[in-house]
């Protein structure tokens, strides 16, 4: 497999660096002579993405092409990271999807050298877990992003869910809640809010140094107070965990899963986990750019298909 054809095409593969190796090609969807030959392709994100109306063709092309596709997408632990391209931003590598529970990252049992590596490179402290806050933070995402696939399978629409689930933690605990909005598409989430009764919610102002690729300081602000953080399948709920907050994961495609509670009746009964697994496995998802340059990545996740 190492000599094999791997092709991303211009459009449904964009903004993530390739390996500097013969076998990989970016072409315009127009060279159909080269896209034929491909053995493996590769993408940016999934077909659910806010690019999939434009690049529709280019992604059920690739997936029913029954020719094995990895996806890139950006990195799991992004605090502290500089924000790409530079030779030490991360990004993801996984086969047919970045979903926890649908790709696969050739990550099992892995051991700890690339988390230490990260860990490094980013100053991330793993915190011991915490006992005590004031309230519940509820994490919420950009309405339409693709990391919300199964949530639109469960819930229906993005105002269902955010009702959905703050009914949930009602019924569980009485403790105040703080919604902490996604910086894009804030207009969108507080349509969802306000068609609620919002007794006992604030929504957090706290959105300093926030970006697409991480919360910023103003995350950390909510942190601090903290009982419990609540999410679907937001990347804040990595960075929960790493500062020792309990976390509630309501998707099985979460990265965070692993090490969070997962039903909401368990609010006043918290579990903690053991971290320490979950970080090493972690560590095989994401690839610095000088190590993508080498196809490290690449040789990491032809074991998937071998």
């Amino acid at each position: 497999m190492l000599d094999k054809l791997v092709v991303g095409i211009e459009g449904s593969y964009r903004t993530h660096p390739l390996p500097h190796l013969p076998n990989f090609k970016v072409v315009p969807w127009e060279n159909q002579a080269i896209i034929e030959k491909a053995d493996v392709f590769v993408q940016a994100n999934i077909l659910e993405n806010k690019f999939f109306r434009k690049y529709r063709a280019q992604y059920e092309y690739i997936r029913d092409s029954g020719k094995p596709y990895i996806v890139v997408e950006s990195s799991v632990f992004r605090r502290n990271m500089p924000f790409p391209p530079h030779p030490k931003a991360y990004h993801r590598w996984s086969w047919t999807s970045y979903f926890r529970d649908e790709g696969n990252y050739c990550n099992e049992n892995c051991p700890d050298d690339r988390w230490n590596q990260i860990q490094a490179d980013q100053n991330i402290e793993i915190k011991d877990w915490k006992k005590g806050g004031e309230y519940i933070l509820l994490a919420m995402q950009r309405p339409g992003d693709s990391s919300l696939k199964n949530l639109m399978t469960k819930h229906k629409t993005f105002d269902n869910f955010i009702a959905n689930t703050i009914n949930e933690i009602r019924k569980y605990t009485d403790r105040p809640i703080v919604a902490r909005m996604h910086p894009a598409r804030m207009d969108r989430q507080r349509q969802a809010l306000e068609k609620i009764d919002t007794s006992g919610i604030s929504i957090s102002k706290n959105m300093h140094g926030s970006g697409n690729l991480e919360g910023g300081a103003g995350l950390y602000e909510d942190f601090k107070n903290a009982y419990a953080v609540v999410g679907f399948n937001s990347n804040a709920l990595t960075e929960s965990i790493c500062e020792g907050i309990p976390t509630f994961s309501l998707c099985p495609s979460s990265m965070a899963w692993e090490c969070s509670n997962k039903n909401l009746n368990t609010l006043e009964n918290l579990e903690y986990f053991d971290r320490q697994q979950w970080l090493n496995n972690l560590g095989y998802c994401q690839w610095r750019e000088d190590e993508i340059a080498k196809g490290d990545p690449w040789y990491h996740l032809l074991r998937g298909i071998i």
